[in-house]
């Protein structure tokens, strides 16, 4: 998939995926307004699209800008048995996907802890409670927790977008018709300070 660059009003050019949501960032002369943009639109603080490296993938933040969220659901359609290196990983930069009822995506797991195999790729699950998924959500296997949402990967789109869980160990028991269940991180609830 080509990146398009878009030129800001402020003079800033940076590379863009077209499917991603966010628009370009201004360097620091722009001057932001109350809710971090310059008046060109552009974003200025880059701070919510920048990511933290840990182990070998940059993870990118979350703002706090989600006032409430209802937990998205995805029923385990097919099990995967495949370990790679995570460098295999290329995630995108964006801190949440939309995910509709009826969609299939693929789960990869990562651990930073494991050296060598450091991730896996484990289920297709289709999803059957629509919603919003971000960055730094706790991901539930079968009601227990498992580890987070660490990002998105669209090595494999545009068949299916791969969903990528940080946890402690590649270990995880499923079967057909298990659920992952995506539940908001009550750490990242709305700041009203930060928020427009």
């Amino acid at each position: 998939m080509t990146l398009d660059k878009k030129q800001c009003d402020c003079g800033s050019n940076e590379k863009l995926n077209p499917i991603e949501e966010t628009g370009c960032s201004c360097d620091s002369s722009a001057k932001p307004n109350s809710t971090g943009k310059a008046e060109c639109g552009c974003i200025v603080d880059k701070s919510s699209k920048e990511g933290m490296q840990r182990g070998r993938l940059q993870v990118v933040s979350t703002p706090h800008i989600y006032r409430e969220r209802r937990p998205v659901k995805g029923e385990v359609v097919t099990v995967i048995d495949v370990t790679f290196e995570s460098s295999g990983i290329d995630l995108v930069n964006a801190w949440s996907r939309a995910v509709p009822r009826g969609e299939v995506h693929e789960i990869m797991v990562w651990s930073p802890l494991e050296e060598g195999d450091d991730a896996a790729a484990v289920a297709f699950i289709e999803i059957t409670q629509g919603g919003n998924i971000v960055n730094g959500d706790e991901v539930r296997l079968d009601g227990e927790v498992v580890g987070k949402l660490a990002g998105f990967d669209y090595n494999h789109m545009p068949n299916h977008m791969n969903i990528v869980v940080e946890m402690k160990s590649l270990d995880l028991p499923l079967k057909l018709g298990s659920v992952f269940e995506f539940v908001p991180n009550p750490m990242l609830a709305h700041d009203e300070e930060k928020c427009c």
